[in-house]
């Protein structure tokens, strides 16, 4: 199935803020725009619908329609949707039965976003109080043409959703492009506010530059432990992408993966290999059963942070900022199974 990518310029917008954000150093204390809501003290959210507004643009006055839309969606327009190239382009996208088929599905699935707002307006309200000082991005959705890398974008202003990237797991176009099974079971919904969380969590925890085993371990772990503060109603395999059955194998086998460990001595290797085992996603973790499932350094990350927060009193935002994951795994007390 051929789809048409999102016009250049758009696409050029969007990686800048990728770019300009995505594993920043900076402290807690976010420097993004406010909305007229969070200046006015009030905890309302607004969700702007970039793809509502371009793919509703008459097709016989769509210059017209981007000066009207260009305001409130620069972040996707910059400042040269109007040169007859890029008009031409976004006008491509738009009228691509293609593209205009995914946009439909979008709306058939979200015709509203009121329970994604109570979502963020509940989590955002939990991240100022850990977090005193962090400002709230403005929240944008959009139809990507399929944007698998980056199904969300985050920068310190703005918060950009592919809602293309959330139709369900049962949705087909997914199946039709070869999405292995493991990535679009967890295309759906409820998969929306954990994996903004996690993006944001990425601009907030600093990190090692030449990390081991453990480190990217403890660095998953945070981000996990990010959405236990936020979202304390999610289910924990919702948090971290697994199916039930999947968490269930992690819990049953964590002495096992905690043993296959040490007994490897790779909490401590920076090979490529241990991290791959590990820490990257997949349908399984190899040298375990198929039943695993990939990532499983990321869950065992998770319980040690968790063990840290509950056997110390840390704040949230010095928890982010510490890079000493083997103080964390010493201070943590954590016994696997317990």
């Amino acid at each position: 199935m051929k789809y048409l990518t999102i016009a250049v310029f758009v696409v050029i917008q969007l990686s800048m803020l990728i770019t300009s954000c995505h594993r920043s150093e900076k402290s807690p204390g976010i420097q993004p725009g406010e909305t007229a809501a969070e200046a006015s003290g009030t905890s309302q959210i607004i969700i702007h619908r970039y793809e509502k507004a371009l793919f509703s643009i008459p097709k016989n006055s769509f210059r017209q329609g981007l000066d009207k839309i260009a305001p409130e969606y620069k972040v996707f327009l910059g400042d040269n949707y109007s040169s007859p190239e890029a008009t031409d382009q976004l006008l491509m996208f738009v009228a691509d039965p293609q593209n205009q088929q995914v946009y439909s599905e979008c709306i058939k699935r979200f015709p509203d976003l009121n329970q994604l707002t109570a979502g963020f307006s509940e989590a955002f309200g939990s991240m100022k109080k850990e977090i005193p000082g962090i400002k709230i991005p403005a929240i944008y959705t959009y139809v990507s043409g399929f944007d698998f890398e980056y199904p969300i974008k985050y920068s310190d202003s703005a918060l950009i959703i592919a809602l293309d990237m959330y139709l369900g797991s049962d949705y087909k176009g997914y199946s039709k492009m070869g999405m292995p099974l493991y990535i679009s079971s967890r295309l759906t919904p409820d998969h929306i506010l954990p994996d903004c969380l996690k993006e944001i969590s990425l601009a907030l925890i600093k990190t090692k530059k030449t990390p081991v085993l453990l480190d990217a371990m403890i660095e998953q772990g945070k981000m996990l432990y990010f959405a236990d503060a936020l979202l304390p109603e999610t289910e924990d395999n919702i948090k971290i992408g697994y199916s039930a059955k999947q968490l269930a194998w992690c819990s049953d086998n964590e002495n096992n993966l905690w043993e296959f460990l040490i007994g490897n001595e790779l909490l401590f290797s920076a090979e490529a290999q241990s991290m791959s085992m590990f820490m990257t996603d997949g349908p399984f973790t190899s040298s375990f059963s198929q039943e695993s499932p990939a990532r499983t350094g990321a869950w065992l990350g998770w319980q040690i942070v968790r063990a840290y927060m509950k056997n110390n009193s840390i704040p949230f935002a010095d928890l982010l900022a510490d890079t000493d994951s083997q103080k964390i795994l010493e201070k943590s007390g954590y016994k696997p199974g317990k």
